[in-house]
């Protein structure tokens, strides 16, 4: 069986902090070096836990930020790992071929009380919402694997994350390994024992594959994607439907790729990248 597991920074036990990319003091440089480690040991522990529930094949993506946060060299060597920018799409290698599907160190959705360094792909945005059903990051994970029929049925992170995605994907199991109270604020495990709980989340997830319902979109698809500051010109809509503001846009398509294809124009319509696995050659 095969696993896709999504992989951010956010939602790690021990993380309150947005990870500060330009700062280059020797300070900043230990402190990244960590973030790496406690994302990893997350990461080692899901993927053991699906291991042990019987999956043979399991993808990880490093999906925070620049695509290169996990510490490699304590990388479980029974996965294989997605790495890097210039993405053809944002979850790569997620199709149909895939049994199921989930997340580790995921943070709740933009405009969330309480949720420790909640947002939706960028501070900018205010809310994302698909036909009306309201998504964070890892909700949109769920429904791109919902347009390929694969469920959704594990999440680790913030417990705001974890209440969000299980009203969102009935069923799912969510492991909360820190409860936010502020935007920069939290109450956390202690890394060895958010480890714990995520080995046995992940191996009690390939339960629920029989009882999670894909989650799809009915046709046509409408995105409503809110910002904080006025960005949208009525006169120059760019790929909006309708800008219904300055704070709000539409964009709708026939599906939700044809949607996303719309939000994110550099992506390449229908791409998929081969199904190779790195080995020994002949």
């Amino acid at each position: 069986m095969r696993f896709y597991l999504m992989t951010d920074l956010e939602g790690v036990a021990g993380v309150s902090q947005w990870e500060d990319r330009d700062d280059t003091g020797p300070w900043n440089a230990l402190r990244r070096q960590r973030l790496s480690r406690l994302l990893a040991g997350e990461v080692n522990a899901a993927v053991d836990g699906l291991i042990a529930a019987g999956f043979d094949d399991v993808i990880v993506n490093d999906g925070h930020g620049s695509g290169s946060t996990i510490d490699y060299e304590m990388a479980d060597p029974r996965a294989v790992y997605y790495h890097g920018l210039e993405r053809p799409f944002w979850l790569p290698f997620l199709d149909e071929t895939c049994d199921a599907t989930g997340a580790v160190g995921a943070h709740s959705r933009a405009s969330t009380p309480g949720g420790n360094l909640s947002h939706t792909m960028s501070e900018a945005i205010r809310r994302w919402s698909f036909n009306g059903i309201e998504v964070g990051e890892t909700g949109l994970q769920a429904l791109i694997a919902g347009y390929y029929g694969v469920p959704f049925v594990f999440a680790a992170g913030d417990e705001w994350l974890c209440r969000e995605m299980a009203q969102l994907v009935p069923g799912c199991v969510t492991v909360a390994v820190k409860q936010g109270t502020s935007m920069f604020s939290a109450l956390t495990l202690a890394p060895e024992r958010a480890r714990e709980l995520i080995r046995e989340g992940a191996e009690r997830a390939a339960e629920a594959i029989d009882r999670v319902e894909p989650l799809t979109l009915e046709s046509p698809v409408v995105f409503r994607d809110e910002r904080n500051e006025p960005t949208w010109d009525e006169e120059n809509p760019g790929e909006a439907t309708r800008v219904i503001n300055a704070h709000v846009r539409e964009i709708e398509g026939e599906d939700l790729m044809d949607v996303l294809m719309k939000v994110y124009p550099r992506y390449e319509p229908g791409y998929k990248p081969e199904q190779w696995r790195p080995g020994i050659r002949a």
